[in-house]
């Protein structure tokens, strides 16, 4: 499955209103399922727990769910935008990455 049927998919489970609510509903879900990675780490690292690899790839899913959501609303698609980061990183790390690179982010001269 490439990103374009998996957007298709996934959102047909979206609860879609309107712009501004749709906007809020992918900010707020983004922000939320990153929380939740977080605290999966920090239960991890900071607690001693077990590293619960499992919630964390269900939880980089429900991130993939509400990052479809937002391109959908900001009309573009998964596929797009995966392929525009890659090349904005080949930009910016032309062979591989460094500090001084990361630094100097030659995708934004």
């Amino acid at each position: 499955m490439d990103f374009k049927e998996y957007q298709q998919k996934a959102l047909r489970t979206a609860k879609r209103v309107e712009f501004q609510f749709d906007l809020s509903h992918a900010t707020y879900g983004l922000a939320g399922e990153a929380g939740e990675f977080v605290d999966a780490v920090k239960k991890h690292q900071i607690y001693g727990q077990e590293l619960n690899k499992e919630n964390l790839l269900e939880e980089i899913g429900d991130l993939l769910w509400y990052a479809a959501l937002a391109a959908e609303i900001l009309g573009s698609n998964l596929n797009d935008i995966a392929e525009n980061n890659v090349m904005k990183l080949q930009k910016r790390y032309p062979e591989k990455y460094t500090d001084l690179l990361a630094k100097e982010r030659l995708d934004k001269i």
